[in-house]
């Protein structure tokens, strides 16, 4: 039986650090009937073993595996391969719950504020407000993982009757729908990397100044109405997006947030 890693070549001559050939060779079999999804990496040493390396080498290319999230070490265990990442569509307009839910995973809301508020400036403006509006923040789970820390604005004379819902395990978007008669029909959504503070990590299990996405999205209704405005922190470990690309038109490129751009 041939032995993990047998086929892993470095090349000290190359301009690409032998570290990084290692991390790019790692990667590759992360996933794979060799180490699938939760499985449990040999030690450094026994990997600088088999493929005639230093232990600094595959020390430097675990921290970057570790750093994208492919990889986890359990204090005085060892170092496991993380499960997949959550893939995304950008084209479709669909609610958290019934997204990850159609893919098999339990989904579970814990909610932190459910409250009327005064919201920030530049959500008022989107929401056409002066006044209050409902906030809803909450953390949503995967499997018993946190995963999302979520805060939803939406305007009162709309969505006032949410206050009165237990939106713990609830689709927001089902409950929209459902209860008070709205139909989210149109989105806008910018994707910003991010790093976690205290409180965020806090609640999503991870440490502060781990990497995060920031979902920022304003969504409309059927008759053209602002009904919510949507800040979301993903754990950059358990998500990714993609999206479908039109190579025949020019894309467009429009200037958002200073030192932002968005497609």
């Amino acid at each position: 039986m041939e032995q993990p890693f047998a086929g892993i070549e470095l090349d000290a001559h190359s301009p690409v650090p032998v570290y990084y050939q290692l991390y790019e060779a790692l990667r590759s079999q992360l996933g794979t009937d060799e180490f699938p999804s939760g499985s449990k990496l040999p030690t450094e040493r026994t990997i600088a073993e088999l493929i005639g390396t230093s232990r600094q080498t595959v020390r430097l290319a675990f921290a970057r595996l570790e750093r994208e999230g492919l990889i986890f070490r359990r204090q005085g265990d060892g170092t496991y391969v993380s499960e997949p990442r959550v893939t995304s569509s950008l084209r479709f307009l669909r609610g958290f719950t019934s997204e990850i839910s159609a893919r098999g995973l339990r989904v579970r809301s814990a909610v932190l504020d459910l409250k009327l508020a005064k919201p920030p400036a530049a959500v008022s403006a989107e929401l056409g407000t002066t006044g209050d509006a409902v906030m809803l923040r909450r953390v949503r789970s995967l499997d018993g993982i946190p995963a999302t820390l979520e805060t939803v604005w939406m305007p009162v004379d709309l969505c006032g009757d949410l206050l009165t819902v237990n939106m713990t395990d609830r689709s927001l978007y089902t409950v929209l729908r459902e209860q008070l008669g709205i139909e989210p029909k149109r989105a806008q959504e910018t994707l910003t990397a991010t790093v976690l503070d205290e409180f965020e990590a806090g609640e999503l299990d991870q440490r502060p100044g781990e990497p995060a996405l920031l979902v920022e999205r304003t969504t409309h209704d059927s008759d053209g109405r602002c009904i919510e405005v949507v800040k979301s922190l993903l754990r950059a470990d358990r998500f990714s997006f993609t999206a479908e690309l039109d190579l025949e038109h020019d894309a467009v490129i429009r200037p958002s947030q200073p030192g932002t751009t968005t497609f």
